[in-house]
């Protein structure tokens, strides 16, 4: 009976020792794998605090290890693949995934160099002049001119040039650049950036001699009215010869108006 007593004794006596002792054990070692972890985590810490990046040329992970977030980074590298640029620390804000408090939290990491882009810019100015500003001066007699001679200007091209030519031939030349902004697809504000290039010589339009047109010769004219045109032929019919083209304004057969833009189309020898 007692040898039985002692035995179950030294049983429940190593049953509660490995029943204490194992936990210890497994704590120990959980604590120790928990501080090897917390160490590596310091060390990336450390490494990311050491690292200065430009969001204008690093990469989606540089920007992951200074502290953005994975959408922040995302929508950084996409600005800057699109055209855009930081030119400071602040122009972070724009993009909307960043707060204020993610940018004081990143701020320090970040250094924006400005010199290199200007240099790149400057080197890419020189080396593409533009293309719509023509390099050598140049001129273009408007009513003498081809097409060639036309799309030598800044923003002719070959639709244009044609138009252009069209209505040359319709009205027997230029007497004003203004006259262009009457040519379908050119507006009065390319009008006046041609202007520098173009010469008007109004020696070379085609005038109507008024002593000599038919009726079809002179309403067929852009700028010459029907009603124009019967006044013209009767004071013609009248006097028998026109002397000048003055008396058509003088006898009111033109106003002044109208005078001060026929005269450029008109002769009556």
């Amino acid at each position: 009976m007692g040898k039985n007593l002692t035995t179950c004794i030294v049983v429940v006596t190593l049953a509660v020792f490995f029943y204490v002792y194992k936990p210890l054990e497994n704590k120990e070692s959980f604590l120790e794998t928990d501080t090897v972890t917390v160490e590596v985590e310091n060390e990336v810490l450390q490494s990311t605090c050491d690292t200065i990046i430009d969001p204008n040329n690093c990469s989606y992970d540089d920007l992951l290890k200074v502290g953005f977030s994975s959408r922040q980074a995302k929508s950084c590298v996409t600005f800057v693949k699109k055209g855009g640029r930081f030119y400071k620390k602040e122009d972070l804000l724009k993009i909307y995934t960043i707060s204020k408090d993610d940018y004081e939290r990143v701020q320090k990491f970040i250094h924006i160099n400005n010199v290199s882009f200007k240099n790149n810019e400057t080197k890419k100015k020189k080396r593409e002049p533009h293309k719509d500003v023509p390099s050598v001066k140049i001129s273009v007699a408007i009513n003498s001119c081809d097409t060639a001679d036309l799309m030598r200007l800044p923003k002719i091209g070959a639709f244009r040039a044609k138009k252009i030519i069209e209505q040359r031939d319709k009205l027997g030349g230029f007497y004003s650049c203004e006259q262009l902004s009457a040519i379908y697809s050119m507006d009065s504000a390319l009008v006046q950036e041609l202007k520098p290039y173009i010469i008007i010589d109004t020696a070379h339009i085609k005038k109507i001699n008024l002593n000599t047109a038919t009726f079809k010769d002179l309403v067929k004219h852009p700028l010459i009215s029907y009603e124009q045109t019967k006044d013209i032929m009767n004071y013609r019919r009248i006097v028998g010869t026109i002397k000048n083209a003055e008396e058509l304004r003088k006898n009111n057969i033109l106003t002044g108006d109208d005078y001060e833009i026929l005269k450029f189309y008109v002769k009556t020898f």
